[in-house]
């Protein structure tokens, strides 16, 4: 009895000690596995259950797969006595634990559901919600106790973590929004006097994974992998998988990058993969120098970003970030001399690709396609474009080019719709909608067959400016289409704000349109919505007769793919906008656009 006491009460001296000073929703205390010893504070607010249903259960299971996978990995590392603070994880939504706990239920009691269901309250709502734990574990050697603090994330918080896309496998964030993470985190280890480090790792691609493992087993190291760089990570953010085998982490300069290796390959081991076979090789890039700007450490990050996820660690070098910041100044004037020289010197080619009614495929406009003339593909130089701040200058090379290809069909008396893309960034550059102006008064009245798509490669941050430019440009005769509806997270409110008069469904979703209920229903969601704000819809890259009569059973209005017609250097006569556009009929303009 005595010696029942005196564990009781080391016990509570133990959760004491491992709760002194904490400031939480939440306190917990968990085993080895992670289960549930003792829960205390806002239980069944923050997490859907009460105190008593908690206990004995595992944390990991209301957790996102990715960090129920990190919790026990950040358990898995800490010493007695050590601590780990803020660690960021995604709880479960009301929704999925309750599948889970059916699921369970099923398994264990021959089809009948057990388990309590989530009440209202945070955790009960159908959203997937931010923590920020921090993590003792207790003194005692053998099997230890973990005393676990958790708290709601603030929206501020929640924003770079929760709202990142990440890589399914991993949970790593994804290259665009690390650049991000790691810029903020390099800002906040400034601001604490210590300097931060980007590692570039690359192991054995997926290919080689799955041959050697099987894709499942794969799966599992790549989770365990993702987990450790985030535990090595400054805030777990800012890591990301940046390809097929490569990975990225932003870490404190006196993190040695050999722990980081180190730590991989014991995963390997675990996997019963030897070093040699996984093959981790690394680069370390110092960032702490207070001599760059914080705009020069974001381009600098984008940069080798980029370089590293196209050709790999082979061709990169440690060293820091000063370096780079030559290196890539050097390497951006040179292919801005190399872009201008084809943008001035005429060195692009215009393909047109025919967009059609979809209820008789008459011809309704075409879209510009740029082309250059030593073949290469236009998709990386218009990223680059952007990102130096020149795509305002091929916009109005092709817009130029497209003008004049209007203004050769009206004097030939044929009527000729054609699309043009304008980046998002050419939209908000004032200079440019100016130049933009000058050049298609010269078509008079002409300018309403000068359709303009919005492109989505730039993100339009700035949503009240860019509706007034889409205003200007409604208001001068030219129709606006927003272009690869859904492929951002940005569309809805894009469309809330933008009076645009046609929306250009992503291809995404059409090519799985006929084997895919999901994808179905989320364009049948688009076109009701469209419907309800009088926007005519274009689906693009129809390839496929069986997607044709999807898309016009559920009422696309047009459409555009290799099935009507692939981009061409050539307009046939006597097509396009204001010609022949169903069988026996002559449309004018204004009926065509109606």
């Amino acid at each position: 009895m005595a010696v029942a006491l005196a564990e009781r009460l080391r016990e509570e001296r133990d959760r004491f000690v491992g709760f002194a000073f904490s400031n939480a929703d939440v306190l917990l205390e968990l085993d080895d596995n992670s289960k549930v010893l003792w829960a205390g504070g806002a239980v069944k607010s923050l997490l859907g259950v009460d105190n008593k249903a908690l206990t004995g259960r595992p944390l990991a299971a209301l957790l996102a797969p990715t960090d129920a996978i990190l919790l026990k990995a950040a358990l898995r590392e800490l010493h007695p006595g050590q601590r780990r603070r803020d660690l960021s994880l995604t709880l479960l939504s009301a929704s999925e634990r309750s599948a889970g706990e059916r699921s369970a239920g099923e398994r264990s009691a021959g089809g009948r559901s057990v388990g309590e269901k989530p009440e209202s309250g945070n955790a009960a709502s159908d959203e997937r919600q931010m923590v920020t734990v921090s993590i003792n574990r207790s003194l005692k050697e053998g099997k230890p106790h973990f005393f676990l603090t958790l708290s709601l994330a603030s929206a501020r918080a929640a924003a770079p973590g929760g709202m990142l896309r990440r890589d399914r496998a991993t949970g790593l964030a994804e290259a665009v929004e690390f650049t991000y993470a790691t810029t903020h985190a390099v800002q906040e280890a400034r601001k604490a006097g210590k300097s931060a480090c980007l590692t570039l790792l690359e192991i054995c691609g997926s290919e080689d994974l799955n041959r050697l493992m099987g894709q499942e087993r794969a799966e599992a190291l790549l989770a365990e992998i993702g987990a450790q760089l985030k535990l090595h990570a400054i805030d777990n953010e800012s890591a990301a998988k940046l390809g097929d085998g490569r990975f990225g982490v932003t870490h404190l300069e006196s993190d040695d990058p050999a722990t980081i290796v180190d730590a991989i390959n014991r995963v390997g081991d675990t996997f019963h993969l030897d070093p040699a076979t996984l093959h981790v090789t690394g680069r370390t890039v110092a960032l702490g120098s207070n001599s760059l700007a914080d705009d020069d450490v974001e381009s600098i990050l984008s940069y080798m970003v980029d370089k590293f996820s196209r050709e790999g660690i082979a061709n990169f070098d440690a060293g820091s970030a000063e370096q780079y910041l030559k290196r890539m100044t050097a390497e951006i004037l040179s292919r801005v001399v190399a872009m201008r020289d084809i943008i001035h010197e005429r060195r692009i080619i215009l393909h047109y690709q025919p967009i059609v009614h979809l209820l008789d495929r008459s011809v309704h406009h075409y879209e510009v396609l740029l082309r250059f003339q030593d073949g290469r593909s236009p998709f990386e130089d218009v990223l680059f474009a952007e990102q130096v701040n020149i795509i305002h200058e091929l916009d109005l090379a092709v817009t130029l080019g497209a003008i004049t290809r209007i203004q050769l069909a009206e004097k030939h008396k044929q009527g000729l719709g054609l699309a043009v893309n304008m980046s998002a960034r050419s939209l908000l550059n004032d200079t440019f909608l100016n130049m933009f102006e000058e050049l298609a008064l010269s078509m008079g009245k002409a300018r309403r067959q000068l359709i303009i798509e919005i492109t989505e490669s730039a993100k339009l941050e700035d949503l009240p400016k860019a509706a007034r430019a889409v205003e200007r440009l409604r208001g001068a005769g030219h129709l606006v289409c927003l272009d690869d509806f859904g492929a951002g997270a940005a569309s809805l409110p894009y469309l809330q704000q933008l009076q645009v008069d046609y929306v250009k469904i992503d291809g995404a979703y059409i090519r799985s349109i006929t084997d895919s209920l999901r994808e179905r229903a989320i364009v049948q969601g688009v076109l009701t919505t469209c419907r309800a704000l009088k926007i005519k819809t274009v689906a693009e890259m129809v390839e496929k007769e069986d997607q044709h009569i999807s898309l016009t059973d559920l009422g696309v209005d047009l459409g555009q793919g290799w099935l009507y017609g692939r981009p061409a250097a050539e307009i046939p006569v006597a097509t396009g906008f204001g010609s022949t556009t169903r069988p026996g009929k002559r449309q004018g303009v204004k009926e065509q656009w109606s």
